[in-house]
């Protein structure tokens, strides 16, 4: 209470009205997997670090597309029609995702447990557990998925659910989606090795679903795959046209310099960096010491650029005569830039190292060391004054015999950043012309060859799998936004399906809803004639439990238990009495009327719905009051799906 000293009115604003519950978000899911990049920034700087996305576009624009598909065989007939295709896939967290979109999620949290691999193993245990620790950093995820997961041995597959189940229960503001293995459809293997813990905290969806999303194939995976009359056949035999084995010509060359400029381009980054971020880390690595020594590298990276890309045109040049010109007219895309962007920046920036050995003696120049390039086409960039070399720039680094090493070496900077810009520009700008001259002959050959185009588009309607826990979270996320998460996530159909991958006899669902030996209930997903794809069961891992059987119930005392307990933290230090047990006990009473009101518990009145208990001899003792404990009793009569609806039919006499 304030003192009041001077004479006057005095206002006191009095507090007579609870604080409220602030409702948490109930669907915002985690998926872990593969992705096609983990680099944002600097090198890996996405692996294993949650980011919240909120569309499928901001997801490619952080960790790239979807996996290629890889095609074993596609058959065609004597005349070039398509007839079928084998394609395979490892990954499987694009597709989920864009299940969950088409299913009606909204914002969700991405953890890149790698990159995309083309060598065995494609899917580990270990990567995916670690990426699953790293969401329970986290605390806005309210659902776990792993799609990618569902490749692994069943003994590796397990491990993997148990980690999501033992975060679930520790932290209990989330559940587990959990897919079973493509060839565990009735669950025999997963109901063995998934324990018996935690089992409250996650729900199980059964079988895949076929998928008809466009897929990325294209030459690459075709062109040695293709079989007619049981013979394989590579692309160039199908065809005399000689339009079209031009076009062939052209595109093996540019898929192959696209190859060859990823590897050299590689091999300029050090330490996993991309060419941009190893230039980083070295002026980084000046600026921490400005020394000569750490100087020198700047100049150094600049020219091995120029170097790599001397060697794209001569000793083993690329093959592509869009890139590299034809000895003739063609002057190519190399060539080009090298004239009109490379030379003009490297010019001044071997001018001013120069200058910096002028002003500094201790310093040793870089332009003529690990064999400059020498291609005609670089004119005289490298070469010393006396050969028509650049002389020394003049002006840039202060020569007083006052200045120091660091400052004669701060002035030669910004001449480096500029220089070092227009290379890696080039660079960069030669990558796009391998890739975009790859893309044209591509489409050219897709234009003007029936064959392939027939491939393409029998592969691109042929069926693929995908675990359904993409869809699931979709589910979640519609029903809880158009119902409330109290309503069961089932009898609702799924977008962007096909159809379920099996189909189940009347014994099986009986077996895969009810488990009479554990209780651990899987929930079927069913083809139903006129209805579409639904989801077909509500039920937790723990079928037999009568308090957590059904995940509704589930989801809603984690978001009830969150929301009251993030709402309550104002009362952490407040005097234990009854003032402020009566508005703890208000603000929680006036959250569940609410939901009540809403349809979320059951009972005619409030009183029978739920109740609040907080105070002296109800639900502490004095000793719980000077141990600095005050102890909320909250029960809830939480509204269950109608499982079983059971129809009683009898005859009944005439009567009239």
């Amino acid at each position: 209470m304030p003192t009041y000293r001077t004479p006057d009115v005095h206002i006191e604003e009095i507090s007579v009205f609870p604080p409220s519950v602030a409702e948490v978000e109930t669907a915002i899911p985690a998926f872990v997997g593969y992705t096609a990049t983990t680099t944002q920034l600097t090198a890996d700087d996405l692996l294993r670090v949650p980011r919240r996305i909120n569309s499928l576009l901001e997801f490619e624009s952080l960790f790239g597309k979807g996996p290629e598909y890889e095609v074993s065989k596609a058959t065609i007939d004597e005349s070039g029609n398509f007839l079928s295709a084998e394609i395979a896939n490892s990954y499987y967290l694009y597709d989920s995702l864009r299940l969950f979109y088409d299913n009606g999620g909204g914002d969700c949290y991405i953890v890149s447990a790698g990159a995309y691999k083309s060598t065995a193993p494609r899917v580990e245990r270990d990567p995916i557990k670690q990426a699953i620790q790293a969401v329970a950093k986290v605390d806005e995820p309210t659902i776990l998925l792993f799609p990618d997961a569902a490749t692994l041995g069943a003994d590796d597959l397990a491990a993997v659910q148990q980690e999501a189940l033992k975060q679930c229960g520790e932290l209990k503001d989330r559940v587990a989606v959990l897919d079973l293995g493509l060839g565990d459809v009735n669950g025999a293997s997963f109901r063995d090795k998934i324990g018996i813990n935690n089992l409250k905290y996650g729900a199980a969806y059964t079988p895949w679903l076929k998928l008809n999303y466009s897929k990325r194939v294209g030459y690459a995976q075709v062109r040695d795959k293709v079989v007619r009359n049981g013979v394989a056949q590579p692309l160039k035999d199908l065809t005399t046209d000689s339009a079209v084995l031009n076009i062939l010509k052209s595109l093996d060359a540019a898929q192959a310099d696209v190859a060859t400029l990823a590897t050299r381009v590689g091999e300029l980054g050090e330490g996993g960096l991309s060419v941009g971020g190893t230039f980083a880390r070295k002026v980084a690595d000046y600026l921490a010491g400005k020394t000569v020594a750490s100087a020198q590298p700047l100049f150094a990276y600049c020219y091995a650029i120029a170097r790599k890309v001397d060697g794209l045109i001569a000793g083993t040049p690329l093959t592509c005569t869009d890139l590299v010109g034809d000895g003739g007219a063609k002057t190519g895309d190399i060539r080009t830039l090298i004239t009109g962007q490379l030379v003009p920046a490297l010019k001044p920036l071997v001018a001013l190292e120069k200058e910096l050995k002028a002003a500094q003696a201790s310093y040793t120049e870089q332009w003529d060391k690990n064999s400059p390039p020498t291609t005609a086409i670089w004119e005289n960039t490298f070469r010393a004054d006396a050969d028509g070399g650049p002389p020394a720039s003049s002006g840039n680094i202060p020569t007083a015999a006052s200045a120091t090493v660091a400052a004669r070496l701060d002035a030669a900077l910004p001449g480096i950043q500029k220089a070092f810009t227009a290379v890696n520009a080039g660079l960069s700008a030669i990558v796009a012309a391998a890739h975009n001259y790859a893309h044209l002959y591509e489409q050219s050959l897709y234009d003007n060859f029936t064959p392939y185009r027939n491939i393409i588009k029998g592969i691109g309607s042929t069926l693929t799998l995908c675990p359904p826990s993409g869809a699931i979270a979709g589910i979640y996320a519609l029903v809880d936004s158009q119902r409330g998460v109290w309503k069961a996530p089932a009898n609702v159909s799924l977008n962007g399906v096909i159809a379920p991958a099996a189909s189940f006899t009347a014994s099986e669902t009986d077996a895969l809803n009810v488990d009479a030996t554990a209780g651990k209930s899987i929930n079927a997903i069913r083809a139903f004639a006129g209805k579409g794809t639904l989801v077909w069961g509500a039920r937790t891992l723990a079928g037999n439990d009568n308090e957590w059987r059904y995940i509704s119930v589930r989801r809603f005392f984690n978001m009830v238990e969150e929301s009251v307990k993030k709402s309550t933290y104002w009362a952490v230090f407040e005097p234990n009495d009854a003032n402020t047990w009566v508005k703890v006990r208000g603000m929680i009473d006036n959250y569940l009327t609410q939901k009540w009101r809403e349809g979320a518990l059951a009972g005619a009145t409030p009183k029978d719905a739920f109740f609040v208990r907080c105070g002296l001899g109800v639900t502490m003792s004095a000793q719980d009051v000077l141990e600095g404990r005050m102890n909320v009793e909250i029960g809830m009569a939480v509204v269950r799906p109608a499982e079983f609806i059971i129809l009683k039919f009898s005859h009944k006499l005439q009567t009239s």
